[in-house]
């Protein structure tokens, strides 16, 4: 049994399709899966520091383990310069 998972990419994460871009993904994860495997499912290729992860409105870890109907929001990382 899977388990079900909203996912909202912001900006640069967005997926370029034929029929323009896509922001909110519906995905599919083995019980057990973390924000870890979530980002190796969708081929997010930034480096996890530069990504702000969050998990129903609350800031996550990878290696949070996912639940059926989680809303999870990826989002590149704001550097501040000084």
């Amino acid at each position: 049994m899977m388990i079900n998972i909203t996912v909202h990419l912001h900006t640069i994460l967005q997926r370029q399709t034929p029929g323009g871009l896509i922001g909110l993904l519906e995905v599919q994860l083995p019980p057990g899966s973390t924000l870890a495997d979530l980002l190796k499912y969708l081929y997010i290729e930034l480096e996890p520091e530069h990504l702000l992860l969050a998990v129903n409105g609350r800031v996550a870890e990878l290696n949070q383990v996912l639940q059926a109907g989680d809303q999870v929001n990826l989002m590149p990382a704001l550097s501040g310069g000084s």
